[in-house]
C-alpha cells in the first residue's frame, strides 16, 4: 500500500486531538482516515522507544489503537480482490471510534 500525502503536525496530543476531530467529520475534513491512521503510526513510532513525557505515554495505546483498527478494519471489511483494486484514500473508519478515541484521550 503506498503512504499518503503526510500530515505535516508536530507530535503533540493537542494535534493528535485535532486530528480525531476531523476523523470524527470525515466530509468536512481535510485529512483522510488513511492519512490520520499513518500519522498515527509515525507518532507512535517516534516515541515508542523512548522516554516520552507523561502526556505522550498517556496516548500511546490510543495511537497504536488507530493504526491497528485502521489495518484490521481493511481486512475485515473488503475481500482481497477488492483490497487490490480500492482507493485507500476513500474508506472511512466508523466515526464513533474516533469519538471514542478522543474521549479516551481526553480522560
Amino acid at each position: 500500500m503506498q503512504r499518503s500525502n503526510p500530515i505535516e503536525f508536530e507530535y503533540s496530543k493537542e494535534k493528535f486531538l485535532a486530528l480525531l476531530a476531523h476523523g470524527a467529520k470525515p466530509d468536512e475534513s481535510p485529512y483522510s482516515h488513511k492519512q490520520i491512521a499513518e500519522w498515527c503510526e509515525k507518532f507512535w513510532n517516534k516515541y515508542c522507544d523512548v522516554d516520552a513525557p507523561k502526556s505522550i505515554e498517556e496516548i500511546m495505546p490510543i495511537l497504536a489503537d488507530v493504526e491497528t483498527q485502521w489495518d484490521l478494519y481493511l481486512v475485515n471489511t473488503y475481500s482481497a480482490e477488492e483490497l487490490r483494486k480500492l482507493s485507500f484514500e476513500t474508506v472511512k473508519l466508523p466515526v464513533e471510534w474516533f469519538i471514542n478515541w478522543a474521549e479516551e484521550a481526553n480522560a
